[in-house]
């Protein structure tokens, strides 16, 4: 890896480290019931989601069948954007 690649990760996780640095500060005032309302749960120092949609993935191997392997090999890889606060999905 070159330095100046190195350089840029740095910058890319401190970025990453302040919005979530501002994030927790600007939903920290929040209490248990607003969070709610919001879809969200403070859970050991952080804020989660209450509940994202089960993917695929998350299911186990024996219960997609091979017409959804199928499908899914011939689908194009679509990327599915997802809020990292209420697991919505982005459009």
């Amino acid at each position: 890896m070159t330095l100046k690649t190195l350089i840029d990760a740095l910058k890319a996780r401190l970025a990453l480290a302040r919005r979530r640095r501002q994030d927790w500060r600007a939903l920290s005032h929040l209490d248990a019931h607003m969070l709610r309302d919001l879809g969200l749960r403070a859970e050991q120092g952080t804020i989660v989601p209450i509940a994202t949609e089960p993917t695929q993935a998350a299911m186990p191997a024996s219960a997609i069948t091979d017409s959804q392997k199928t499908a899914a090999a011939e689908a194009p890889q679509k990327v599915v954007r997802v809020c990292r606060y209420c697991g919505e999905t982005l459009a």
